[in-house]
């Protein structure tokens, strides 16, 4: 303290001010130049307002009312600083309203103000004030920042609630002081042998304030990069339409499926709408729309976590179904089609949609390739045959391939 207190105070006001000056500069030069958010400016602005009130204290002498402006300046810091993580984190929830932030600042400034004005040759009731004050306002936007459910993912926000708190016990050696002293004319010097500890104290806040501010904005713009990346990744590997795989990223799937299957465990169903082109022929594209989505979302929801199912084009889709016999498919071709008869809006004069399916179990060491194949041309027998039905087939060393079952599908609701 001695070590303190021997330090010039005006010299270390002009170097904290220069120091605050940078910081604030640095702020508003990343705002101008960098991708910021909503929220940055607020604290922008805090550090400006936080220097305005340095630079006022330099000029207490000639002109007393800056005393009074230099208070609110440098209280208000906590409070924007705040407001600005309200905006920031604009969907994150605090237990107080905004307008109770604004209250909180109001009610500081009028106590040291009612303070100064009943006893006005009291420095220590002044410097008690206006602890009490600041101290309030630091003490409640740490218990804000806690209370937003993002700190518990932020190790910035965390950081930010950390300095906010250490802020209120730092002040109280201060309120200590000026409340042993309060009526006592000949305190002010005492009070002035102690401030060198509390703008160093205000020096390094100011330079962690800036580092959080920036590591916040870091922060948001790493979490956008990552979502855009993953965004990207879905629009690569997803048909946006139905929202399943398309017919890439099903081949990346489905092989690894099949490595972790035992040879020869796997169905595959190769299936389509029936009449899909007469859909879209005499009730629009929006119709064959809605008839694929129709598709994909029942087949989705009624598959088992481990199988897998994709969009070929068009209005051909892929199922994988591990560890499945070929009769089980079967009923699953059944369960769909009497699902999608279930869950469709019919409108009068337009046909109910209904599907075809091509049936195969793969074979020992039989790639994924050859066996979509396999199940596409027991496709087209099931069209053959007149749609509406499941047909399974399996290789044939003459003719390709034969038909092993036909399976008549449901053909109305219920």
């Amino acid at each position: 303290m001695n070590l303190l207190a021997s330090l010039h105070a005006q010299t270390l006001y002009i170097t904290v001010t220069v120091v605050m000056f940078s910081a604030a500069s640095l702020l508003t030069w990343v705002g101008f130049t960098q991708r910021t958010y909503r929220g940055f400016w607020w604290w922008v602005w805090a550090q400006w307002l936080n220097l305005g009130s340095a630079a006022c204290l330099l000029l207490v002498d000639t002109h007393p009312i800056m005393l009074a402006l230099s208070v609110v300046l440098a209280m208000q810091w906590p409070i924007t600083m705040l407001t600005g993580l309200r905006s920031f984190y604009v969907r994150s929830e605090m237990i107080a309203p905004a307008w109770v932030d604004r209250l909180v600042l109001a009610s500081a400034f009028l106590l040291w103000s009612g303070t100064r004005l009943l006893l006005p040759d009291d420095v220590a009731a002044r410097v008690a004030a206006f602890s009490i004050g600041s101290m309030a306002c630091y003490a409640y936007s740490a218990a804000m920042v806690l209370s937003m459910p993002d700190h518990r993912r932020s190790a910035n926000i965390r950081a930010m609630a950390f300095f906010l708190m250490m802020a209120v016990p730092m002040q109280l050696p201060r309120l200590v002081d000026a409340w042993n002293a309060w009526g006592d004319p000949a305190a002010h010097a005492s009070f002035t042998a102690t401030q060198p500890a509390l703008v160093l104290a205000l020096m390094v806040g100011v330079l962690l304030a800036v580092y959080m501010g920036l590591m916040l904005t870091y922060e948001r713009t790493e979490h956008d990069l990552r979502e855009s990346q993953r965004q990207l990744r879905l629009m690569v590997e997803l048909d946006m339409l139905t929202q399943l795989p398309n017919r890439v990223h099903f081949m990346e799937s489905a092989r690894q499926s099949i490595r972790l299957s035992r040879p020869g465990s796997c169905t595959l169903l190769v299936f389509d709408i029936d009449h899909f082109r007469r859909i879209n022929e005499q009730h629009g594209h929006a119709a064959g729309d809605t008839a694929l989505r129709l598709v994909s979302g029942v087949a989705r929801n009624m598959l088992r976590g481990r199988d897998l199912i994709g969009r070929l084009g068009g209005d051909q889709f892929v199922c994988l179904l591990p560890e499945t016999p070929e009769a089980d498919a079967f009923r699953v071709a059944e369960r769909m089609t009497r699902l999608v008869l279930d869950k469709q809006q019919t409108t009068e004069g337009r046909e109910p949609v209904r599907l075809s399916f091509g049936i195969v179990q793969m074979q020992d060491n039989e790639g994924l390739d050859h066996s979509i194949h396999r199940a596409s041309e027991a496709l087209a027998e099931a069209k053959r045959r007149g749609r509406g039905c499941a047909v399974s087939t399996r290789p044939h060393d003459t003719q390709g391939f034969e038909v092993v079952h036909v399976q008549p599908l449901a053909t109305a609701a219920g």
